[in-house]
């Protein structure tokens, strides 16, 4: 698993963090909730599926880091 730092920009990518939350098949796990544009927001990522996610973040324009590698 990772975790990933993610700036939304504005209350419309707010709202896609929190649907991305919503589905239950991807597994995130929110660290730090998406409350207010500007301030970052750490969601754990199970591994299997990390690729969609980080897919999904990218064509909707989010800046990410990887906060934390590996998980154990």
């Amino acid at each position: 698993d990772q975790v990933l730092r993610v700036t939304a920009r504005n209350e419309e990518q707010i709202v896609l963090l929190r649907v991305l939350g919503e589905q239950e098949e991807l597994q995130v796990d929110f660290w730090r909730h998406p409350n207010i544009p500007g301030h970052p927001v750490d969601l754990r990522v199970p591994f299997p599926n990390l690729q969609e996610v980080k897919k999904l973040l990218y064509s909707h324009n989010f800046s990410y880091s990887i906060m934390i590698e590996d998980v154990q």
